[in-house]
């Protein structure tokens, strides 16, 4: 059972996501239907640790097991649509992947084994050719090597 309710609009939900990096390019995702990047992961089953839902998201949409992981950042995400709010909780790991893993061979958009996401290797350079959500990932990725320890971050947003 994942750990998300709904009352009303408003929705809960608590996530933990994936930070990878290989040859200064970052693994994003989108919906199919969807023009907004986000970083890989899902939400926390009951009785799962962050770190667990991690793995399990990686196997389940890449077939690729994480064999580093370090937490980064905390993410408090309010999210304002016209007609609903999401309160997001989330937990963002730094994660290393086998070397030559074949996830590493894509060029452009490509299909990993989840239905409905597009997949992408973008590199740091071109992050504002994209539309990438949460708004702080952007400038928090470009600042990464000079951070130590744990961010905790706010983020409040509105979205049409």
């Amino acid at each position: 059972m994942m750990i998300s309710y709904e009352t009303g609009t408003d929705k809960f939900q608590y996530r933990a996501a994936s930070i990878v990096i290989h040859n200064d390019k970052i693994l994003m995702q989108r919906t199919e239907d969807n023009n907004l990047w986000f970083i890989p992961g899902g939400r926390v089953e009951f009785d799962e640790t962050a770190e667990k839902t991690i793995e399990r998201e990686m196997m389940e949409e890449f077939g690729v097991p994480i064999i580093h992981k370090k937490l980064i950042w905390i993410i408090e995400n309010f999210i304002k649509f016209p007609e609903r709010r999401i309160h997001e909780i989330g937990m963002f790991f730094l994660v290393k992947l086998p070397e030559g893993h074949s996830i590493y061979q894509f060029d452009g958009d490509f299909q990993g084994n989840e239905e409905g996401l597009i997949n992408r290797w973008i590199h740091k350079d071109e992050l504002d050719d994209y539309v990438i959500v949460p708004e702080f990932v952007v400038p928090e990725l470009r600042d990464l090597e000079s951070k130590i320890g744990i961010k905790h971050v706010i983020n409040r947003s509105v979205r049409d």
